[in-house]
């Protein structure tokens, strides 16, 4: 038999931004907020607690720092904003799509056929807004190939087992 390797015709190729994308909660928003502001507030208080442990540290050090930390905040908080409202999936027959970010945009499609197992995972914060995450994991590595944040918590576990369903062989 000969080898052969015939090139595909560019029109008949699905077309991967025809898929209409489901937002995540908006309540996850609220979510991140609260996980960055608290993550913020421990940063101020251990840079305080530095500061005052050094002892006599001159006013414009404290200025400063404290600037330049409240200027990583305010950018956090603009492209992590930004970057929640670009974030979307969608569930089709042999795949599932994930679009993220919004200065560096990405768009993860795992086959279904890949998937070796799901997660459902549900921090204290996001417990409270009754939030929960999706993650799959595939055969290529031990990392998460797709988490799914700012799902609500009934339409993780039911993703999860319709995924689990499409990946069970076939008898």
């Amino acid at each position: 038999m000969q080898f052969q390797n015939l090139q595909v015709n560019w029109e008949n190729i699905p077309k991967s931004g025809s898929a209409e994308l489901k937002p995540i909660e908006k309540e996850y928003l609220k979510v991140l907020y609260i996980s960055w502001g608290i993550l913020y507030a421990i940063l101020f208080m251990a840079v305080i607690a530095v500061l005052l442990l050094v002892g006599d540290v001159d006013t414009s050090w404290w200025i400063l720092t404290m600037a330049g930390i409240a200027a990583v905040a305010i950018v956090n908080f603009i492209i992590g904003t930004g970057s929640f409202r670009r974030k979307g999936f969608a569930v089709r027959e042999k795949d599932i799509l994930y679009r993220t970010g919004w200065i560096f945009q990405k768009l993860h499609i795992v086959p279904f056929n890949r998937v070796q197992h799901c997660v459902v995972q549900s921090g204290p914060i996001g417990r409270r807004f009754g939030l929960a995450s999706l993650s799959i994991y595939t055969a290529a590595s031990n990392i998460n190939d797709i988490a799914i944040h700012g799902l609500k918590n009934e339409d993780a576990e039911s993703l999860k087992a319709w995924i689990l369903e499409q990946i069970q062989p076939l008898n």
